[in-house]
């Protein structure tokens, strides 16, 4: 998303309160600000996004975020965790909300991070209360939007599944430095 008023680019992780901060800048969905490089470094946009613009974006622990994702997804929610890590998505909605690694849209093909400014998820209107400072919005209470209701990430994850979950999402572990 873009916000000219404040020279800002977003750039959307899915099951990350993308939500909750879009609609505080007050731009419609479907919009083109709205859709503007939403896939980070893979959209068509990161080439030409205008320069000087504040990047950030918000990551969350990945095992957290895949279990969001996982719940969330109408065509995943009634499957098993080891159903899910055995057949992953593999594209659409469903790849961008569960399998698409943060890291993928975030850090350039030199392994660099794309983004000015990082919100961790854990600490959502402490990180967001930061960029409104660092862009010049005045601050606000962010809501809970998409909130769906499910046991802690721990409560699904067994040795296995872990182990499973890793062969896909280690990367994204090392990079933003999350921790099971």
């Amino acid at each position: 998303m873009i916000i000219h008023q404040y020279r800002c680019i977003f750039v959307h992780q899915r099951k990350c309160a993308g939500s909750s901060i879009m609609r505080t800048f007050g731009i419609a969905f479907g919009t083109t600000e709205w859709d503007f490089m939403k896939d980070g470094v893979l959209s068509e946009e990161h080439a030409t996004a205008p320069l000087g613009y504040f990047r950030f974006a918000v990551v969350r622990n990945p095992w957290d975020r895949f279990v969001s994702g996982w719940k969330y997804c109408s065509s995943t929610r009634e499957r098993t965790l080891e159903e899910i890590l055995n057949d992953l998505p593999r594209q659409g909605h469903d790849y961008r909300h569960i399998t698409r690694p943060q890291h993928a849209t975030l850090f350039d093909e030199h392994g660099v991070l794309a983004v000015d400014y990082l919100i961790r998820f854990e600490r959502l209107q402490q990180g967001f209360d930061a960029v409104c400072g660092l862009i010049g919005k005045p601050r606000c209470q962010l809501s809970h939007r998409n909130r769906g209701t499910r046991e802690h990430y721990r409560a699904y994850f067994d040795a296995a599944s872990r182990l499973s979950f890793l062969r896909h999402f280690a990367r994204d572990v090392e990079l933003l430095g999350y921790d099971y």
